[in-house]
This record gives C-alpha cells, sequence and structure tokens, in this order.
C-alpha cells in the first residue's frame, strides 16, 4: 500500500532526531522493543539517529508501516497532535487519505486539516462505522510519514503533476469519498469471488419494500444480479507456479537448498547436515534458514496469486477438507513446481502455519486440533449412549456429505442406521451404541458381528452381564434396561420363577411351554435344568428338591487334574486362540469343587497378577480370563499349560519345560501330570503317577491305569499300556468288535445301522460313495462307531455337562435317550465312555453306541460347520473321524444322518 509521499530522496526528510518527530519514541530501549532492533542493521537507530540517515537502510513504506502498527497497539489513547507535533497543522487531511477507505473515516469525523485531527485518538478512528483494522493502520500511516518528511517537502515536488497527485492518492473531484470507497469494495469482493470461483455468486442482496415504484424495484433486481463475472477481476490470471518459480530465481544457491531441505523436505534434513554441506557452522545455517522465513513471510500476503490463493484454502479448510477436493477446486495445486520437484500444495503447506495436509486431509491448523474439534462437535449432539444424528452433523458443517463420512471413518467413529457412534473404546460402550442405534434388542451374533472386534463371544456376553446398562432379552439377545423389557436372566432362574408363581410345584409340559413362548430356549434345556441342581422331576410335576443333588466328580476322578502335593492341584490345559485373546473358558466340576464353588456361586483366587474367577452361574463351572499369564509367560497357541491351585486361596499358571520324546514312557507320563521335576527314574516316575491321582505312593501299576483309564486321561493310559500291558496293537487284532459299539444291534425297521462295517477304502475316494449293497465304505485306518445324527450328539454332550440322562428331541419329539453312567460303572470302563445313545423304538430302547464326549462335540461341530472333521481328544491327537454327507445324498438318505462317526484302530 503506498503513503501519502513514497520514497523521497534523503534531502527531502528530516535530519532531527526521531524522538523530536516521534515524541512516543522516546520511552523504548533495545531491550523493551524488539520490533524496532529488527527494523535496521542499527539496534538503537530511534534514539542514534534521524530520519534522513534511517532511510538510506530500509524502505520508506515498511519503516512507515511498523511504526505505525506499533503506534496503534501500544499508544492508541494517545492524542495525534502530541504524537505527531511537526506535521503541519493546516495540511489537509485529504493529502494523507491514501485510499478511499481512510478518506470515507475522516469525512465522517468531519475533519479536513491535520489540526482537526489533533484531539483525536486511534480509538476514535475506530469508533467510525464502517472503519477497520487496515483503515485505521492506513492512516496512522500516513501521518507517520508526514512526520519524517520536511515540511515542504509535499510543496517542493519538481516531478510530473500525475505522479504528485499518485503520491499523494489525490481522489478525482468527481465522485465523493464514500461512492468510491464503494466502488474500491465492490471490485475487491469480485476478485475475491473470482479467487474462491465463485464468480456466478450474486454480489449484493438488496432488499426493497413492497409497494416500492417499478423504478426502484427494477434497480433492486439489477443490483441483485450483479456477480463477480460482470466485473472485471483486478487480480488477473496470474500463475502461482510462475510467481514461486520467480521468487526462487531471486534467492541464491544456499537459500535454495535451505527452502528444499529444510522446509519441503519429507523429511526436513537437520541443520547438521546441512552446515555439514555448507562447510559452516549451524548457527550460520539457522540465520540463512531466519532470513528465508523473513522473505516467504513478507512476500506472499494478500493480493499476489500465491497469497490469494492460500487466503481461498484457509477459507474452505474449516477445520477440514479433502485435498482432493481442494484441487478440484484449484487445479494449480496439483502442479509440480520447478527447482523444487514438488506440488504446489506441498509449497503452501509448508509455506503457511495456518493448515497442514496428513494423510490426503487439509487441516487447520492441524490434523490433531481438527480432529480434536470434530470430536467437540459431536460431544455437543451426542445422546446419553453417544449417538449423534448425521444429518444434524452435515448441517452443521460445510463438508460434502461423503467426504464428511470419510472423515468421521478416518477419526474412528463407526456409523449405524445413519447414526455416529461417538463412544466405542469400550466393548460396553460400543454395543450400547449399537443397540440405541437399532432400536430393538440384538442377537449376541449380530452385536459381535457388528463390533468386529477380536474378542470372543464369551467374552462379550459377559461384559454385557455385568454391565447394568444391559438386560438379556432372551437366551443370546440383549437389549438396553432403558428400554424397561422382561429380562431373561437363565433358565434356571426362569424355572424359579415359574414355580415361585404357581406355588412351588408346575407340570413339565407347562413349564416348557411357558418358558419356550417367551424366549428361544429349547425343550430339552428346560427339562434337564427341570431335573438337575436345585429342581427335581416327580411324576411329571417339577417342584424344588428337598434333599441336596449328588456331587459331581471328585478333583481325583476329574481329567487332567492332578495332585502336586499337599493340597496343591494342577489342571492341565491346552492353550487355545481363545484363551489368547482373553476369554474365559469351562473348566471341570472337580475344579470347583476343589475351591468351594458350589452352583450358583462365584469364588475369587489370590495370585500375582490379580484376582482369578472360579464362577459357576451356568450348567458348568468356567474360569475367567488367563490371558494376562499367558502373557508374562510368553506362551503360544497349542502348547499346555498348567492352572495351579494352591492352599488358601492362591492361583498361578506355569508353562512346563517340554517332554523330552526319547524318554521312559513312564517319565513322559508323569510329564503330562506336571510331576516330571524330581522324576529320575521310571520308579520315581510311577510314585508320581500314583500320588496326582491320590493314589497312595506305592500302588499297583494295574491300579494306576485303572484310575487313569477311568478319568479319561487316554493319553497317559496309552504311555503307561506300552509299560505295563501287551502292545497295544495285539490287543486290537484280539479284538474282533469295537467295544463301543458290542451291543449294538440291527435295526428292526428300513433303517441301516452302519457300526459293524470295518472295510477299508483309499481315502481319496468319495466318502458317499454307496456299494451295490447299500454299505459306504470306510476309509483305511478307521473303523466305524455308529452313524450319530447331530441331535442325538447334541443330547450326548448336555448329558455330560450335566451329569444326567438327557432326552434326544427330533423336532417335537422325543426319538430316545442320552444314558449316563458315572466312572463307578462297570459299563464306563468297559466302554471308556460314560454316555450310551439309545433310540426309541416300539419294541424297547435299541443301543446306537457308546460315545465319548470329544467325540459328541466333533459330531455337532462337524453338521454345524457342514463338512468332515477330525475328531481329536483331550490333549490334541486325532483319535477319529466324523464324515458329513450333505442332506439329500444317497447315504444321508440311506442312514437318515448326514454325520457318521469313525474312531481310529490305534
Amino acid at each position: 500500500m503506498n503513503t501519502a509521499f513514497g520514497d523521497l530522496p534523503p534531502e527531502a526528510y528530516h535530519d532531527a532526531p526521531w524522538t523530536r518527530l516521534l515524541p512516543w519514541l522516546a520511552p523504548y530501549t533495545p531491550a523493551t522493543a524488539r520490533e524496532l532492533v529488527d527494523l535496521t542493521p542499527s539496534p538503537d537507530w530511534w534514539i542514534t539517529e534521524s530520519p534522513a540517515v534511517t532511510t538510506m537502510t530500509v524502505e520508506h513504506e515498511d519503516l512507515c508501516r511498523h511504526l505505525a502498527q506499533l503506534f496503534v497497539v501500544r499508544h492508541s489513547t494517545a492524542a495525534f497532535g502530541q504524537s505527531f507535533p511537526t506535521v503541519p497543522r493546516h495540511l489537509p487531511l485529504s493529502t494523507l487519505a491514501t485510499s478511499s477507505r481512510v478518506a470515507t473515516t475522516f469525512q465522517r469525523l468531519q475533519v479536513r486539516t491535520v489540526a482537526d485531527l489533533g484531539p483525536l485518538t486511534v480509538g476514535d478512528l475506530y469508533d467510525v462505522r464502517g472503519t477497520g483494522h487496515n483503515t485505521v493502520e492506513d492512516a496512522v500511516t500516513a501521518l507517520v510519514s508526514a512526520a519524517i518528511v520536511r515540511s515542504g517537502g509535499q510543496d517542493e515536488w519538481d516531478g510530473p503533476e500525475d505522479e504528485r497527485e499518485a503520491l499523494r492518492g489525490a481522489a478525482p473531484a468527481s465522485l465523493p469519498p464514500a461512492q468510491l470507497q464503494l466502488l474500491e469494495d465492490l471490485t475487491q469482493l469480485a476478485d475475491w469471488r473470482h479467487i474462491r470461483r465463485r464468480g456466478d455468486q450474486s454480489l449484493l442482496n438488496v432488499v426493497i419494500e413492497d409497494g416500492a415504484p417499478e423504478e426502484i424495484q427494477e434497480l433492486a433486481l439489477r443490483l441483485n444480479s450483479l456477480t463477480a463475472a460482470d466485473m472485471v477481476s483486478a487480480t488477473g490470471s496470474s500463475d502461482p507456479v510462475l510467481e514461486f518459480t520467480a521468487f526462487l530465481s531471486e534467492l541464491d544457491e544456499r537459500q535454495v537448498r535451505i527452502l528444499c531441505d529444510r522446509f519441503l523436505g519429507r523429511p526436513p534434513k537437520k541443520l547438521a547436515e546441512l552446515a555439514g554441506d555448507f562447510d559452516v557452522s549451524r548457527e550460520r545455517v539457522r540465520q540463512i534458514e531466519s532470513k528465508v522465513k523473513d522473505l516467504l513471510a513478507g512476500r506472499f500476503h494478500f493480493g499476489t496469486t500465491i497469497g490469494n490463493l492460500l487466503a481461498s484454502l484457509r477459507t474452505e479448510i474449516q477445520p477440514i477438507a479433502a485435498l482432493d477436493r481442494l484441487i478440484t477446486l484449484h487445479p494449480d495445486l496439483a502442479r509440480d513446481v520447478p527447482g523444487v520437484n514438488v506440488p504446489l500444495w506441498l509449497v503452501l503447506d509448508r509455506l503457511d502455519d495456518y493448515f497442514e495436509v496428513t494423510d490426503g486431509w487439509a487441516a487447520a491448523p492441524d490434523v490433531a486440533a481438527a480432529r480434536e474439534q470434530t470430536r467437540t462437535l459431536l460431544e455437543d449432539f451426542a445422546t446419553d449412549h453417544g449417538l449423534v444424528d448425521l444429518a444434524t452433523v452435515a448441517t452443521a458443517t460445510s463438508m460434502p456429505k461423503t467426504e464428511l463420512l470419510a472423515w468421521l471413518s478416518w477419526c474412528g467413529y463407526t456409523l449405524h442406521n445413519n447414526q455416529i457412534l461417538t463412544r466405542t473404546r469400550s466393548l460396553g460402550d460400543h454395543a450400547a451404541g449399537l443397540l440405541a442405534a437399532t432400536g430393538e434388542p440384538l442377537h449376541i451374533d449380530e452385536l459381535q458381528l457388528q463390533i468386529g472386534r477380536d474378542n470372543s463371544i464369551r467374552s462379550l456376553a459377559n461384559q454385557l452381564a455385568d454391565d447394568e446398562r444391559f438386560v438379556r432379552t432372551d437366551r443370546s439377545t440383549w437389549g438396553l434396561a432403558s428400554w424397561q423389557l422382561e429380562e431373561y436372566t437363565s433358565i434356571r432362574q426362569q424355572i424359579g420363577l415359574e414355580l415361585a408363581a404357581a406355588g412351588g410345584e408346575v407340570e413339565i409340559g407347562r413349564l416348557v411351554d411357558s418358558i419356550t413362548s417367551r424366549f428361544d430356549v429349547s425343550p430339552s434345556s428346560i427339562q434337564a435344568y427341570a431335573g438337575n441342581g436345585d429342581f427335581e422331576i416327580v411324576q411329571g410335576v417339577v417342584r424344588r428338591r428337598e434333599c441336596p443333588a449328588a456331587p459331581r466328580k471328585a478333583p481325583s476322578a476329574t481329567r487332567r487334574l492332578f495332585k502336586y502335593d499337599d493340597d496343591w492341584w494342577k489342571l492341565r490345559v491346552t492353550v487355545t486362540r481363545d484363551h489368547l485373546r482373553g476369554s474365559g473358558f469351562p473348566v471341570p466340576s472337580g475344579v470347583a469343587s476343589l475351591v468351594g464353588c458350589a452352583q450358583g456361586e462365584v469364588a475369587e483366587l489370590e495370585s500375582d497378577l490379580g484376582t482369578q474367577s472360579i464362577r459357576w452361574t451356568g450348567l458348568q463351572p468356567s474360569s475367567g480370563t488367563i490371558k494376562r499369564f499367558l502373557d508374562r509367560l510368553e506362551v503360544r497357541e497349542g502348547q499346555n499349560v498348567f492352572l495351579e491351585f494352591a492352599p488358601y486361596g492362591r492361583f498361578d499358571v506355569s508353562l512346563p519345560d517340554p517332554a523330552d520324546p526319547e524318554a521312559h514312557p513312564l517319565e513322559r507320563a508323569a510329564a503330562l501330570t506336571g510331576c516330571a521335576e524330581g522324576v529320575g527314574s521310571p520308579e520315581d516316575a510311577q510314585m508320581a503317577l500314583a500320588m496326582a491321582v491320590d493314589l497312595p505312593a506305592h500302588a499297583k501299576p494295574r491300579q494306576i491305569l485303572s484310575v487313569y483309564r477311568q478319568r479319561g486321561d487316554d493319553d497317559i493310559a496309552s504311555l503307561l499300556e506300552e509299560v505295563w500291558t501287551r502292545p497295544r496293537n495285539q490287543w486290537i487284532h484280539q479284538s474282533s468288535t469295537d467295544p463301543s459299539h458290542a451291543e449294538a444291534g440291527r435295526s428292526e425297521d428300513d433303517e441301516v445301522d452302519a457300526s459293524d462295517e470295518i472295510l477299508t477304502v483309499d481315502p481319496a475316494e468319495p466318502q458317499d460313495q454307496v456299494s451295490d449293497d447299500g454299505s459306504v465304505s470306510v476309509p483305511a485306518g478307521y473303523r466305524s462307531v455308529g452313524w450319530v445324527r447331530p441331535h442325538e450328539a447334541e443330547a450326548a454332550v448336555l448329558a455330560y455337562q450335566l451329569h444326567s440322562d438327557v432326552p434326544m428331541h427330533d423336532g417335537d419329539k422325543i426319538s430316545g435317550w442320552a444314558r449316563y453312567v458315572d466312572d463307578s460303572s462297570g459299563d464306563a470302563s468297559k466302554f471308556r465312555a460314560n454316555v450310551m445313545l439309545a433310540r426309541a423304538r416300539s419294541q424297547g430302547e435299541r443301543i446306537v453306541c457308546w460315545i465319548r464326549e470329544h467325540e459328541a462335540f466333533s459330531v455337532v461341530q462337524a453338521a454345524a460347520e457342514r463338512r468332515s472333521m477330525s475328531v481329536r481328544g483331550p490333549d490334541g491327537v486325532t483319535t477319529g473321524l466324523v464324515q458329513y454327507f450333505p442332506p439329500g445324498s444317497e447315504a444321508a438318505e440311506r442312514y437318515r444322518s448326514t454325520t457318521r462317526l469313525l474312531r481310529g484302530h490305534g
């Protein structure tokens, strides 16, 4: 912006001291006015020099502008007359009016000469309507300029008259200042609309009263239709890339290097690196860098092509904008700048501290601040469960909807049913938000899918159960407590409520109908709970049990649970992915008995890593997560660990050393019980094996082997058999049939039972190939146990869990029973299984097979996944195969089952 006098020859400036021309400079010292020190090479120029000297080293305009800024900020209450005593009192203010804006301000103050302006202050200028900071600064700059020029300077000009008028900024006398200001303002507004690529938008919005003359209405229409496109842009069509290239040409080699490597480098070079390249000190590099910063700051102000572009970007980034959208609005941003070989947007990003570009987003002042501003905005609209309506946010921001969605996703927010979930840090918060956004209860599987985290359904259910915000509305369905829906607790508690409502007794059929009509629970599960635990069924009537239920397995009879020392027990567990993810898991009832946890209770054990819970609130006891112990031991999936239950309610997890595969079978067996330490011989191993199952130290081998067989520790029993019995393969060859189906007979109807098949074929042969005689071949190395139907296997699993007989439901009818026998039964020892599957026939029950717990689980899993799969024992060793036959296949139709259970020969 030109001042009233411009740059004049040296003799036109005062040679009097600065403090006499501008007395308000007198109190300043170099220590109190850093803004003055940095203006010229002399650190105390306003004390030791005169304008005639100072203007030799600094531009007239820059000097006057900086002094005016200082006066406006620090001397806003000082009168102009006392602050600028050497400016002639008779000087017309039109001489100082460097723009129509300043002239309009003076006109509205009704001052004509410097004398009229004398008693006024900066504050008085601000009080004039329509006067802003730039106008006040221009007026004071003109006063400073007039103060440092000799009083006759303005009358002794010997240059051309039109140039003199231009320096004075004298306005043509044809228009008043306010009208000139209106034209200037409209021109500048039109330029801004051109910069913003909005040249077709109206510049004015004139409102005319109803009933105004037609001429006035047409005038308003013309004014309202005026757009930037109707006016010639004063900014022209300058090229920002060429403008920056021209700036580069004015820099020396080292300045260009610093600009490229420090400002535009990705990543920027360190000062020490550049100092080594230039063979100068780091301080010298810092000085050059500071000089480049000053040049950049002063060069690309508003009014330059780059300055205008920066201003437009600042307006668009409020507080975030996609870089692609900005490039669409200003295509020049994508162009590479010669000399620095980076796109223009990166140059502007590094030039302007107002915004930064990160990962395709331009943010003001940076992405972190924009994300925080977004969080604050969402919090203002969030409901109790952290939901924010997307439409509400869209109206509160200038971003296009697709861009807003992308930004919210980048910030980590989840969208469900056009609702933004702002609280998803914890499982509980995330689930509450999803339910609130859905507006109705959701199945636990759907919740797990929508949350999308790597956690088990069991851990999610545990979280919901412990959070008072949620209620279970069905067996596997959850809702919000605030909905005040009927709460489903558990089958056991539902039975208790039904009994209380019916006076203590209820017929089993009525009980089943009542609960299944309100909740998604199978009749067999209700019958199982009604006949166990606190309840019993007597002649078809359910009531509370008068005598305590028979206890489940003792610790010494529990598979994989071993006594290590006095009152010290170890449970061997094979680590799965669920363990490593932090899920809880079922444990044998013997463990619950060991820690004193009765049905319906929770026991808490102490450990070095905090409380460990054992709970028995369902059909089977379960343990809380052991992830923290596994992480400490750096355990991997598939490894065996021991859960240690020590006296006084102490708990720990240990990782045994790998067993030596060449060791004696008894020593390897002892290692599986967790007693490998101190076992130096087979004799020691035998004693350890006996004590691990609570037998006397000198128990006979036959007694020890029998106990391990009865417990179901097949892996240990196999090792003991290697030493204490004849080779297992001899036993197998001498056995004509498997004991598990020794009592199985042929069906008396059209159904064929394949439990007696001992055929072998190539494993590559299709499993569902039916031979001429109707039989289905058995893969080599296996023998058939029976065609076990999925619903029969489900009943077997439940029988193992309840330790009682469970009916097998085929649709609405009972097709048979899963008969349970305890370990003391001769059948359990003979068949090495506790459950016999028996189908109901008009002539009486027919035995299908004796089935082991892990085999029943595998049949259920194969049917659910619709594929054949190996059967793995408790130790992870493959013991058999479940064949799957698609519904409608010849085999499935013939045997009325999609699954067949096979056992391995060895």
